[in-house]
């Protein structure tokens, strides 16, 4: 099994739950709160934890209960979290989020100590990059950590993956040629690129805008839908299986974790992406962020059904 390196953030989530979203001047009443260990990068690492995988995190929590509480719940899903700094000048980073009654969720992110994490401190852990074999990241990080790490991965000839969430149109054009496997949904990819996105064409041709400026290949997920797969030479749709979803937190993350941990065990690009969808379709049928991401034995059947 190859090793897989996260780096990346790590929020406490404070989910509240609503009929539906607030338009600008509209005063809602929330049904309830809940918190639940999050964060992009945390939820990747759970993930692939939680499926099996060998897996570390680099990342910056506050010198706090929130941030002792995110650590733990990592370990206890067998992820390495010796490279998780605690930071006592910045508390643990938090995520607001809103889940309507369809699952449906908006999401607020205060970075806190995950702002932290520097490329001087990322050159620390150049270790941790030379140990792994494939490297997730997302944007709730400083860009110019997110560029140092694609370009020690580079130079390191490490498989880098981006999921590029939150989208931002400025990212620098140095970041695509490095970037081996990047995992946007549909509303991403049109930040990314400038493009609509509301047809499958133009979804087509919005990765192709990603292939051009040297992604080498591009992964749209597709809701419901499920996935496509563009690389250059074909596009590939890959259906979702039909579930009635509760909340979709951690859906996008637990896809990319699970597809990145399928190549860390020899599977195939197209085997990967079918059991990421299965992984996310169970994912959006429940509730949390971490909580929701379904273990190895659960997904077993995926393994060889998808």
């Amino acid at each position: 099994m190859k090793k897989v390196l996260v780096v990346g953030s790590l929020n406490m989530d404070m989910v509240l739950s609503v009929d539906h979203h607030p338009v600008p001047g509209e005063t809602i009443i929330g049904d309830g709160i809940t918190y639940h260990p999050g964060g992009k990068g945390a939820n990747q690492a759970y993930a692939v934890g939680k499926l099996g995988g060998d897996v570390r995190i680099i990342g910056c929590v506050g010198w706090d209960n929130n941030g002792m509480i995110l650590t733990e719940n990592l370990a206890q899903a067998g992820v390495d979290t010796t490279a998780i700094n605690r930071m006592p000048e910045a508390p643990t980073g938090m995520a607001i989020i809103d889940v309507d009654k369809k699952g449906d969720n908006s999401i607020i992110v205060i970075s806190g100590a995950n702002a932290c994490l520097t490329p001087d401190l990322l050159r620390k852990q150049k270790a941790s990059v030379e140990w792994s074999d494939f490297i997730m990241t997302q944007l709730e990080t400083p860009i110019d950590t997110v560029l140092e790490l694609a370009r020690m991965a580079k130079k390191a000839d490490k498989c880098m993956i981006l999921d590029p969430s939150p989208a931002r149109a400025d990212l620098p054009d140095e970041l695509f040629p490095l970037i081996d496997i990047m995992k946007p949904n549909e509303k991403e990819l049109s930040i990314l690129t400038g493009m609509p996105t509301e047809t499958d064409e133009e979804i087509k041709a919005a990765a192709d805008a990603l292939l051009e400026k040297g992604v080498s290949k591009v992964v749209v997920t597709l809701g419901a839908r499920g996935a496509m797969l563009a690389d250059g030479n074909e596009k590939l749709f890959f259906e979702a299986k039909p579930v009635v979803p509760v909340d979709t937190t951690a859906a996008g993350a637990a896809f990319t974790a699970a597809m990145v941990n399928g190549l860390a065990q020899e599977m195939g690009m197209i085997q990967a992406i079918r059991m990421a969808n299965g992984v996310a379709s169970i994912v959006v049928t429940r509730h949390g962020a971490q909580a929701s991401i379904p273990d190895r034995d659960e997904i077993d059947d995926l393994i060889w059904n998808y």
